[in-house]
């Protein structure tokens, strides 16, 4: 779901960007380790053993606190976010839904396919079809988007942030929509009344093997909590899709089809 934390979500974006080098300083940090010594016993070493191998220890404790407190500080500043919206709610300006514009407004986001009749489904669980309107699970009495609710339809302005929600939620889809009718907008995106979608972009490598083109979608199960089954689709490449029978496999276009949205491949984003 999208979220309007916008200085928060920027800091948990960069530092997940940052621990994706981690493993990589820690074999330059062990490389230089051994280079001065820290695994070997010299006779007149450059540094000290003892001190290279008290920095190799700092650098292993440090190196995950830092991770940590870094989340705990994005999660504190969320939280004030959070709150500072809270308050504001009440100085929208745009009290009465009715006054509300009504405008056109298309951006991006993420979205699994899921069932054993393919269906579009959020991060929060919640399934709708390519031309939808949204609907309230809080209070059935809404009319989303209602300003102290978090009903309505979401998404990103920017494909930028898109793109980096589907690169940390595996087996998940890019889609680009258009919304339309009462709407909020926000820093980063917007929460609508109703929503087209107007693509479905496959990655360009199979979602298995990360290396041959993508052939076919599948489907597969997976058990949940409460021992609750779910399927969910993927793409494939040929080979790592043909151990599926024919019931469980759809082509791009037959997915496309029953999905009823236009399906592309990545690399024409």
């Amino acid at each position: 779901m999208f979220t309007f934390l916008v200085k928060p979500a920027e800091q948990k974006q960069r530092l997940i960007r940052l621990i994706r080098f981690y493993p990589v300083i820690a074999l330059v940090a062990l490389g230089l380790a051994y280079l001065l010594g820290a695994f070997t016993h010299q006779k007149d070493p450059l540094i000290p053993q003892e001190t290279v191998t008290t920095l190799l220890y700092a650098f292993i404790a440090i190196g995950p606190l830092f991770v940590i407190v870094g989340f705990i500080s994005i999660g504190l500043a969320s939280d004030r976010e959070r709150n500072r919206a809270e308050r504001n709610q009440g100085r929208l300006a745009y009290q009465d839904p009715f006054a509300l514009p009504n405008e056109k407004m298309s951006g991006f986001k993420v979205v699994s396919i899921t069932g054993q009749n393919p269906t579009l489904t959020g991060l929060t669980g919640d399934k709708y079809k390519a031309d939808d309107s949204a609907r309230c699970t809080n209070n059935p009495e809404h009319v989303p988007p209602v300003a102290d609710c978090e009903c309505g339809f979401y998404a990103f302005k920017n494909i930028r942030d898109a793109k980096f929600e589907l690169s940390i939620t595996p087996g998940v889809f890019l889609i680009e929509v258009e919304l339309f009718g009462v709407g909020f907008e926000y820093a980063d995106g917007y929460r609508a009344e109703t929503q087209l979608v107007k693509s479905l972009f496959t990655p360009r490598r199979c979602m298995r093997c990360k290396t041959l083109p993508v052939e076919r979608f599948i489907k597969s199960y997976h058990l949940g909590y409460s021992d609750e089954i779910w399927w969910q689709w993927q793409v494939r490449c040929k080979i790592c899709s043909s151990s599926f029978k024919a019931a469980d496999r759809l082509t791009i276009s037959e997915m496309s089809k029953q999905l009823q949205v236009r399906i592309e491949n990545g690399r024409s984003l």
